[in-house]
């Protein structure tokens, strides 16, 4: 494989020179391209690298990195003059975190597999917060989950050697797991090895061994009957959340007295709060339903509402049990640690990710949907009402000029 990149033999190297060939407008970012393949383009599941560069003694942040026309190209938050040779800086931070993320997830998935042989990959999305993987083809019961998570941390503590090697697609060993087709698009495939315990095709980027993904935990799952689907973070990131989660548990518990093996029955009393929470909503629910209240935008109804306490799901029924007629946009913005986003249109020219999704991602959001709904989220919002806010009139001044 030709022009292998460099983050996959030295993925700790910060700093390299770079051949600036173009900059472009891109909404309210700017599409900086480069010759070299130095940094990770968004890609297979994983987000871009992030990063700066350093352009005539001014430093230029770049918040993703992508594929245009197959050069690398960095989006970056300012305009930059397009000089030839300059220096990139990659945020290592984020890239560590995408490392311990996803060399995780390969260890998580090999166990799983293990157990459940006939399970196949889904849907993974790996950043520098957290990551997501899917597991389709057999149900996942709770305890294999909890022996994959501490097998993950097991093969931690060993610190293992994690290599790669480019292969023939043709002479792949039976043992590397693959996704569905890749085999038939590539001639020579990358495989990423976690000692012995995990073989898999991947063009990631990973830990140098698995001592370096420090602690691993589940943080949020799906069950269903024909697999699975898994939220996790590594590294720093799960030792903080584990931390502030006992510490809430800790300073509980001498408020109201019990015993950490009693804390599963404590939480099954505070059902009965939840299912009131749950009325509360359905009950504002309804009159959204019944009595929804739209400004009108140069002809086009526009529906928002900021809903704490709905998750995706929820707003989705509400626009189902609206009906829209006639040139309509509704925004619904449900708070959190998490903001979730849906945005749905009618009888409008353009889509719903044309409208929103610039939006989103100038937020360093994402999402996706069809024609006529789109649903996105965004992490790390400190005041979610002012951002709420700045989308309406967001989505005011782009709806008035259609």
């Amino acid at each position: 494989m030709p022009n292998q990149p460099s983050y996959w033999s030295n993925p700790t190297l910060k700093e390299h020179l770079v051949t600036v060939t173009r900059c472009r407008a891109a909404g309210e970012v700017f599409e900086v391209g480069i010759k070299e393949n130095v940094v990770r383009p968004e890609g297979g599941g994983q987000a871009g690298d992030q990063g700066t560069l350093l352009v005539q003694g001014k430093r230029v942040r770049f918040i993703d990195t992508v594929l245009r026309d197959g050069e690398t190209t960095l989006v970056a938050e300012q305009p930059v003059q397009v000089v030839g040779a300059t220096t990139l800086e990659v945020d290592m931070e984020w890239r560590k975190a995408m490392m311990r993320n996803h060399t995780a997830e390969h260890i998580f998935v090999g166990s799983l597999r293990r157990m459940v042989p006939d399970l196949q990959p889904g849907y993974i999305w790996i950043d520098g917060r957290h990551g997501t993987v899917e597991v389709t083809g057999r149900a996942v019961t709770i305890e294999q989950m909890t022996t994959a998570e501490a097998e993950v941390q097991r093969v931690v503590s060993l610190n293992v050697p994690v290599t790669s090697d480019v292969v023939s697609s043709d002479s792949l060993d039976p043992s590397v797991r693959t996704r569905e087709g890749v085999t038939s698009k590539h001639d020579m495939l990358r495989v990423v090895r976690v000692g012995e315990f995990d073989s898999s095709a991947c063009s990631g980027t990973h830990v140098l061994n698995s001592g370096d993904i420090g602690f691993f935990k589940v943080i949020d799952y799906k069950l269903e009957e024909s697999g699975a689907r898994f939220e996790f973070m590594a590294g720093d990131g799960a030792t903080e959340l584990a931390s502030r989660l006992l510490n809430m548990v800790l300073m509980r518990k001498h408020d109201f007295p019990f015993e950490y093996d009693q804390l599963g029955a404590v939480l099954d009393r505070a059902k009965t709060l939840l299912a009131e929470r749950n009325e509360l909503l359905e009950g504002f629910e309804q009159i959204m339903t019944e009595r929804p209240l739209a400004e009108d935008v140069k002809g086009i109804a526009f529906f928002h509402e900021y809903l704490p306490g709905f998750d995706t799901g929820r707003m989705k029924h509400v626009v189902k049990k609206i009906s829209l007629k006639g040139p309509t946009a509704m925004l619904l913005f449900s708070p959190g640690e998490k903001c979730n986003i849906v945005f749905a249109i009618n009888e409008l020219r353009v889509t719903a990710e044309e409208i929103a999704g610039q939006l989103i991602r100038a937020l360093h959001g994402k999402g996706g949907g069809s024609r006529d709904l789109y649903t996105g989220g965004l992490t790390g919002v400190r005041q979610p009402r002012e951002t709420y806010e700045q989308l309406v009139g967001s989505l005011r001044q782009l709806l008035s000029g259609l």
